[in-house]
């Protein structure tokens, strides 16, 4: 007798939360974007094979989000495409040239004449001091044929067979604002169905639904952040978070989420990330989950020993006085799906793919019994890189498992109550998918900040919440907003190891979600969640300086090459969130001579006289041995009839005040502000780097901060500077 292999396929659909918890708003469009590609797609082709059986993980914070958008809540980049291009200001153009051709180029623009034309006229190195050049180029049609374009290329394979989006392809060009916005009436209809179109296969018994914590955190480190210590005995921790019944307040959460919206309760459980500990089995089973998923890697690390067979079954864990059955990730194959088979032709990795699974098939046969194979990964961002999207793989490949007479696909339910454990595993390694540990999400310089704040903030709450004079609403919303800023997605996109144009921003949106709750509270939001945690590079920027410079501190420009060699850096809101609103700061110049450090800010349009009393400028040094601050406070503003804005300078090093004039630092406002510093006020020798940000307050509250991501970075010079400069 030849034993069938059973394939357990399981897609993991997760988005973080963007939603603003001050603005009520989304400041990021992938929530909407994905559910028009792959969420559309991945039930569509299920659809057409109802004999494909396969078990989808929703994490509910996505589920929820779509709801809300179902409610009439937008996004920044769905709002700024609905505008009328006639309409657009130069921000919103900068804005649309910056942002609308964030997807794979490969795939997404190139096959398209009329968007790659759009990318060419930009030029595909963005040069952001640049824009006002560029903006020229571009027509109002031409605007308008890039709004379009960005949310039609997104547009899964499954709906390009509509008529209207059929017809929008072919056009290529010259839209209309009528079917710009019809376009984008289409994206708000997709997501209206698609958490329907999941519910009825669920319903129907063709895919099993299971879930993730609310918001998706790493749940053995809100447990006990000491636990990291296990895989990475060397790792430098934060303080100790050890919340565990926050754990089981997410796992409820999403039970309750899943019953409420969808009929029932799931019964399987994608850790986020994978990650598991002994000490979170007992409370997943306290719960009410039977059965969850990891990688391979925490199996072979649970076993004392394991053969080529031990991957192909379920077990039965047993820890901590808790137990409850697990399937383990076949690394390899779930990779190929995700990484490697975008680069070839559909029917070869097809192939590839079912003699892979013959290959364990064959190999499992001395088990006697049936082998078990779970393929987990990512069921929204593969396709993106698939030429078509995805559509010939995974229609050939439903098709194929289906039909293949020693191959059946199954639920990991049905799997389970199939094959039901044999073994018994009572050790379970501590850690991820991901090198088997967590790493990606403390241990680092910034990560480990970010845990700081977050374990501040939850002592805090805890301590509120123990008083009977707070009202139990405020408390529910702390609650949530400490719940939020829990979630994996902002630790993943600290330290080097991912980069992301958004970065910026996902760094904000955890400190907003902290700030939220001492602001239900009605408690003080300390100052440092004003400041980046993302660690700063050196940036690139829009000029270097070219020779030293002496420029007049009057606050005008005095001569037209008073400037001339400075350094320039323009601004724009590229790595910030668009309802952040228009920079208050059009560029900042600087320069130096051998003994001064020389500062430029000009004002966007209308000056000065645009700013509020109690805006703030300062000019602070990245920490060496001290802390250099230099504060520009305006405490009158500018007005026709007044004359030139009146501010203050206070300077301060290690918070100490020290007086301007005796550590010689000269400045004026008028038109602009110029400020003169000796490289000596901050200690700084030749050879020595200086490296300097600027942020901008209002009420005490950060809004803003150039460069956004980086230093303005000087060396102090020698008396062979220019003569240097001049060689090169």
């Amino acid at each position: 007798m030849r034993f069938p292999l059973k394939v357990l396929f399981l897609w993991h659909m997760h988005q973080p939360l963007y939603i603003d918890p001050f603005q009520n708003r989304f400041c990021m469009p992938w929530v909407r974007i994905h559910a028009i590609k792959a969420y559309s797609d991945m039930v569509s082709v299920l659809e057409e094979n109802p004999n494909a059986r396969v078990t989808v993980n929703l994490v509910p914070s996505l589920l929820a989000q779509i709801e809300a958008y179902c409610n009439g809540m937008s996004d920044d980049f769905l709002d700024i495409s609905r505008k009328p291009a006639s309409e657009l200001t130069p921000d919103e153009q900068n804005f649309i040239l910056t942002r609308f051709f964030s997807c794979n180029w490969p795939t997404m623009v190139y096959p398209y004449p009329r968007y790659s034309q759009l990318l060419s006229l930009r030029g595909k190195e963005l040069d952001p001091t640049n824009l006002s050049t560029i903006r020229d180029k571009f027509s109002t049609q031409d605007f308008l044929d890039l709004q379009v374009w960005f949310n039609l290329t997104w547009i899964g394979f499954s709906n390009r067979k509509d008529p209207f989006i059929k017809g929008l392809l072919k056009k290529e060009r010259l839209f209309t604002e009528e079917e710009k916005n019809e376009l984008l009436d289409f994206h708000l209809k997709l997501l209206s169905q698609v958490t329907k179109r999941y519910k009825n296969l669920w319903e129907k018994g063709q895919i099993e639904l299971s879930t993730s914590p609310f918001y998706h955190p790493i749940l053995p480190l809100l447990i006990d952040t000491d636990c990291a210590k296990r895989a990475m005995p060397h790792v430098n921790l934060p303080p100790r978070f050890h919340y565990p019944e926050d754990a089981k307040e997410h796992l409820i959460k999403a039970k309750n989420y899943f019953k409420e919206h969808l009929g029932k309760e799931p019964i399987g459980l994608w850790p986020s990330e994978g990650s598991v500990s002994p000490e979170l089995i007992p409370i997943v089973q306290e719960v009410g989950f039977s059965w969850a998923a990891t990688d391979e890697e925490i199996l072979f690390n649970s076993l004392e020993y394991h053969d080529s067979t031990a991957l192909f079954q379920p077990y039965r864990v047993e820890v901590e006085g808790g137990s409850i059955n697990m399937v383990f990730r076949h690394h390899r194959l779930s990779d190929l799906i995700g990484f490697v088979y975008q680069k070839n032709d559909p029917n070869q990795a097809v192939d590839d793919f079912i003699a892979r699974l013959s290959g364990i098939q064959d190999m499992c046969q001395e088990m006697g019994r049936a082998a078990t194979v779970a393929v987990i990964l990512d069921g929204e961002n593969p396709w993106e890189y698939y030429p078509d999207g995805g559509e010939a793989f995974l229609t050939k490949l439903y098709d194929r498992l289906s039909k293949h007479p020693e191959i059946d696909m199954m639920t990991i339910s049905e799997a389970i109550e199939e094959i039901p454990p044999q073994k018994t595993l009572n050790k379970l390694h501590t850690g991820s998918w991901i090198n088997h540990d967590f790493g990606i999400w403390i241990g680092g310089v910034e990560e480990n900040k970010a845990w700081s704040y977050l374990g501040k903030a939850r002592a805090e709450f805890e301590r509120i919440k123990q008083k009977d004079e707070i009202d139990k609403q405020a408390i529910e919303e702390a609650k949530e907003a400490i719940m939020a800023a829990e979630g994996s997605d902002w630790f993943w996109w600290y330290g080097d190891q991912f980069v992301s144009d958004f970065a910026f921003e996902f760094d904000r949106l955890f400190r907003a979600h902290l700030q939220h709750m001492y602001k239900s509270l009605g408690l003080w939001v300390p100052e440092d969640l004003n400041i980046p945690i993302r660690r700063a590079h050196e940036v690139i920027p829009s000029r270097e300086p070219r020779g030293f410079i002496q420029p007049e501190i009057d606050g005008k420009l005095s001569h037209y090459l008073e400037w001339t060699g400075s350094g320039l850096l323009i601004l724009s809101d590229r790595g910030g969130a668009m309802h952040q609103g228009q920079a208050l700061l059009k560029e900042i110049r600087w320069g130096f001579d051998l003994e001064n450090f020389y500062l430029r800010l000009d004002p966007r349009n209308k000056g000065f006289s645009e700013w509020e009393e109690g805006t703030s400028l300062s000019i602070i040094q990245e920490a060496r041995e001290k802390e250099f601050r230099l504060v520009l406070k305006l405490i009158e503003k500018a007005l026709p009839e007044s004359g030139p804005a009146k501010w203050e300078l206070e300077f301060f090093i290690d918070e100490e005040k020290k007086d301007p004039k005796e550590c010689g630092i000269k400045w004026a406002s008028y038109f602009i502000v110029e400020i003169s510093i000796p490289f000596s006020c901050y200690g700084i020798e030749q050879g020595e780097h200086l490296k300097v940000y600027i942020e901008i307050a209002k009420g005490g509250l950060v809004q803003d901060r150039w460069p956004r991501q980086g230093y303005i970075v000087v060396t102090r010079p020698d008396e062979d500077y220019e003569r240097r400069i001049w060689l090169v």
